[in-house]
C-alpha cells in the first residue's frame, strides 16, 4: 500500500505543479485610466511628429521567481490616436494609415521576457496593427515597486520604450517628409 500512496502522491504533485506555478505569476492591470501612450515620427529630435492612443488596456502576468515565464497583453483602440492637429489625427484615422474602421484595435502579446538589470526588462513580443504582425522589442524600466500594495492600488510604475516601421505595417504614404521609425514610449503604473 505504501508504493500505491507514494504513486498518487506524485501524480497529485505533477496535477499540482501548473496550479502552483499560475498562482506564482501575479495578475497586475495597465490601461490609459494610468497611463499614457505616446509616439514620435521622424528622424529630426527638434522636427517630429508626435501623438497619443487615448484609450488602450492590458494585463501583466509578473513571475518574480522566473521572470522569463512573465507575460504581457495589451489591446489599443485606434480610434483613440489624438495629434495636437484635429487635421493630422483625422488623417491617420484613414484607410492610409491605421485604418480604423477595418482595423479597431492594434495588440503587444509577448513571447519573452528577460531581466537586463536590477529594474529593467527586455519584452520582446508581436505587434498586430492593420492586419499585420511583426515582432517589437520593449526596454522596460520599473520603478517605485510596491510588492504589499492592497487590491486596486498601484503595485509599480513604469517606462517602456520601442520602435516600429510603419511600413512594414502597410503605412508607407509621406515616409520620405516625415520618416519611417515610429518610437514609441509608455509610461503607467501597474495595479492589481
Amino acid at each position: 500500500m505504501p508504493a500505491e500512496l507514494a504513486r498518487r502522491a506524485l501524480l497529485l504533485a505533477a496535477c499540482a505543479a501548473p496550479l502552483t506555478h499560475a498562482l506564482a505569476a501575479e495578475a497586475l492591470n495597465i490601461g490609459s485610466t494610468r497611463g499614457i501612450i505616446d509616439f514620435f515620427i521622424g528622424d529630426s529630435r527638434i522636427f517630429r511628429t508626435t501623438g497619443s492612443f487615448k484609450d488602450w488596456s492590458g494585463r501583466l502576468a509578473v513571475d518574480n521567481a522566473n521572470v522569463p515565464d512573465s507575460r504581457v497583453d495589451v489591446t489599443v483602440r485606434t480610434d483613440s490616436i489624438a495629434m495636437l492637429d484635429p487635421q493630422q489625427t483625422s488623417m491617420l484615422k484613414d484607410t492610409e494609415f491605421f485604418d480604423v474602421a477595418r482595423f479597431p484595435e492594434m495588440t503587444f502579446r509577448s513571447y519573452a521576457v528577460e531581466r537586463s538589470g536590477e529594474a529593467s526588462l527586455n519584452v520582446r513580443g508581436e505587434v498586430t496593427l492593420r492586419g499585420i504582425a511583426r515582432p517589437m522589442m520593449l526596454h522596460v524600466l520599473v520603478t517605485d515597486r510596491r510588492p504589499d500594495a492592497a487590491a486596486g492600488s498601484r503595485h509599480a510604475r513604469f517606462r517602456a520604450e520601442g520602435s516600429i516601421k510603419r511600413s512594414e505595417f502597410g503605412m508607407i504614404k509621406y515616409i520620405d517628409l516625415v520618416g519611417n521609425t515610429v518610437d514609441i514610449s509608455i509610461r503607467a503604473e501597474a495595479w492589481r
